[in-house]
């Protein structure tokens, strides 16, 4: 299903949530930034799905291959910040996606492992402040450098079962 992303865009606007035919996760794996959706695939979603998703949304799909399984959903190697703004872990991305990524937001902020492995990338922005896990040092420079506010959060329990700031949310697109 593609949960609240389906409800985010007017023209899918109906009362009943919109399914695919392959296996899709989600907000795990679908990131709006701006007018596109980054849309990760390789562990937990098929690629087969982004053209579905594209059509339901009447949106351009961006599809970026997971390569790492530490990184299982594109919300734990990549956060958007603002609607031009995001910051990723390479390693996590095929050469392919890490090109596309580059060409596409040139301004990047590149995480590095320490950070990426606390899942300091799975984060919630509302554009200006960006909650993240407190352990993740290292991206809360490089924010504060590029003008963010981050908020830092002890979700070390949370980090044993795989899972930081984003996995506790649940966005609600009008």
């Amino acid at each position: 299903m593609l949960d609240e992303l389906g409800e985010m865009r007017s023209s899918v606007s109906s009362s009943r949530p919109v399914t695919t035919r392959h296996v899709n996760e989600g907000q795990g794996d679908l990131l709006l930034v701006g007018e596109m959706v980054l849309a990760g695939y390789g562990f937990r979603t098929d690629r087969r799905a982004h053209a579905e998703i594209s059509a339901a949304l009447r949106m351009p799909v961006v599809s970026l291959e997971l390569v790492d399984p530490r990184f299982y959903h594109l919300d734990t190697a990549l956060a958007v910040l603002d609607d031009h703004t995001i910051a990723f872990y390479p390693p996590a991305f095929s050469a392919a996606a890490q090109d596309q990524l580059h060409a596409l937001f040139p301004d990047a902020i590149v995480v590095g492992s320490a950070d990426a492995y606390v899942f300091g990338l799975n984060v919630v922005s509302d554009g200006l402040h960006v909650v993240l896990p407190s352990a993740a040092t290292g991206i809360t420079a490089q924010l504060r450098n590029v003008g963010f506010t981050p908020v830092g959060v002890d979700l070390s329990e949370l980090l044993k079962g795989g899972g930081s700031v984003k996995c506790c949310t649940l966005e609600v697109f009008e």
